[in-house]
């Protein structure tokens, strides 16, 4: 499974779990090119930012674009609706 595949997962299977909160502000960042704190980076467990890292990568290589825009969905439009 790819990197943002399973970040997808993640986010709607456990939307309250540790964590996921920093990984909405990372796509939210790289959807609408804003600034991340690199020291929310830097405090997440290490397993944690390996997956930060390989998102980054991901999404910088621009291979999964379908699954770019459901995350930007799943991110976005709670924040659009509330």
């Amino acid at each position: 499974m790819n990197t943002l595949k399973k970040l997808e997962k993640r986010l709607i299977g456990k939307p309250g779990s540790k964590g996921n909160e920093f990984f909405r502000h990372l796509v939210e960042a790289l959807c609408l090119k804003e600034k991340l704190s690199l020291a929310e980076l830097y405090q997440l467990p290490y397993d944690d930012f390996k997956l930060a890292m390989a998102i980054m990568q991901d999404w910088r290589l621009d291979q999964y674009t379908k699954t770019k825009e459901r995350l930007r969905e799943v991110v976005l439009l709670p924040q659009e609706a509330g």
